[in-house]
C-alpha cells in the first residue's frame, strides 16, 4: 500500500494514522475556504447542501411522526423553507436544526471505515436526487401561484446534482477519497448547524420584531420562550456532535489503554 494517504488503490484498507491524515487535510480545506476570501464561494454549494438538509430532515420527520411531506424550497441565499402537513409538529419543527447536526454526527460514526463511507456517500446521493425530484419538482407547480417557483427550481437542481455528485464519488473514488469527503462534510455539516443555532440564539434575544423561525414556532406550540429552544438545540447538537467524536476516535484509545 502506497504510503502517501491520498494515492491509495481503491481496494485497500486505509490504516488510522492515514485517516487521521485525510481528516486533518478536510480540516485544512474547511479553514481556508473560510479565510481565503478567494475561496469563499466554494462555501456556497455546501451552503445549499445543508440548507437541503435541514428541509429534508424537516420533511421526513413529519413523514416518519405520521405526517406528510408536501414540498421544499431553497432561496438563492441559502434560506430554506418545507412544507409538510400533519405529524408531531413537537417533532417536527426542531427537526431541522437538529437534522444538520446529527447528519454531521452520522457521518463521523461512518467515517472510521472507507466501505460504511462509500455506502453512506452513495445513498445520501440517492436520497438527495429522489427527494429533489419528489418533493422539489412539485414544489415548481405550486411555486407558480405563490411567487416560490424559482425556489423550488433551486431544490430541485440541487438534488439532481448534488444527488449524482455523491454517487460518482461512491463509485469512482479510491478510499482516500472516500474518507476525505465524508469527513469535509461531516466539518462542514457540523460548522452549519452550530453557526445556525448560534444565529438563531441572535434572532431570538434581539429586540422588536422577529423574524418567523422554527425557535418562534416552537414558542407558539409550547409557550416554552424561544431562546429556550435555540440554547437546547444548540446543547443537543454538541452532544449529537461531541458523541460521534468521543465514541468514534477517543473510546476506542481509552478502552485500549
Amino acid at each position: 500500500m502506497s504510503k502517501n494517504p491520498l494515492l491509495t488503490p481503491k481496494n485497500s484498507n486505509l490504516s488510522t494514522q492515514q485517516t487521521l491524515t485525510l481528516i486533518g487535510l478536510a480540516g485544512l480545506a474547511t479553514m481556508l475556504m473560510m479565510a481565503v476570501p478567494v475561496l469563499n464561494w466554494f462555501n456556497y454549494p455546501f451552503r445549499l447542501l445543508l440548507t437541503m438538509v435541514h428541509e429534508l430532515s424537516h420533511g421526513l420527520a413529519a413523514i416518519l411522526t405520521g405526517g406528510e411531506f408536501v414540498r421544499f424550497i431553497i432561496e438563492s441565499n441559502g434560506a430554506g423553507l418545507a412544507y409538510t402537513a400533519g405529524g408531531l409538529r413537537v417533532i417536527v419543527i426542531p427537526a431541522g436544526y437538529l437534522g444538520a447536526a446529527l447528519f454531521g454526527a452520522v457521518l463521523i460514526l461512518l467515517g472510521r471505515n472507507h466501505r460504511w463511507s462509500r455506502w453512506a456517500i452513495g445513498l445520501i446521493g440517492g436520497a438527495f436526487f429522489l427527494f429533489g425530484f419528489t418533493y422539489g419538482l412539485s414544489g415548481i407547480f405550486a411555486g407558480l401561484a405563490t411567487g416560490e417557483a424559482g425556489g423550488a427550481v433551486l431544490a430541485t437542481i440541487s438534488g439532481w446534482l448534488f444527488g449524482v455528485i455523491f454517487i460518482a464519488i461512491a463509485l469512482k473514488s479510491n478510499p482516500s477519497g472516500i474518507i476525505f469527503w465524508i469527513h469535509f462534510l461531516a466539518i462542514q455539516a457540523a460548522l452549519t448547524a452550530f453557526s445556525d443555532i448560534w444565529a438563531l440564539i441572535g434572532l431570538t434575544t434581539q429586540g422588536g420584531e422577529v423574524p418567523a423561525n422554527d425557535a418562534l414556532s416552537m414558542a407558539e406550540l409550547t409557550y416554552i420562550p424561544a431562546i429556550v429552544w435555540a440554547v437546547l438545540w444548540a446543547f443537543m447538537a454538541t452532544v449529537f456532535i461531541g458523541g460521534a467524536i468521543w465514541w468514534t476516535w477517543i473510546r476506542p484509545v481509552t478502552s485500549a489503554k
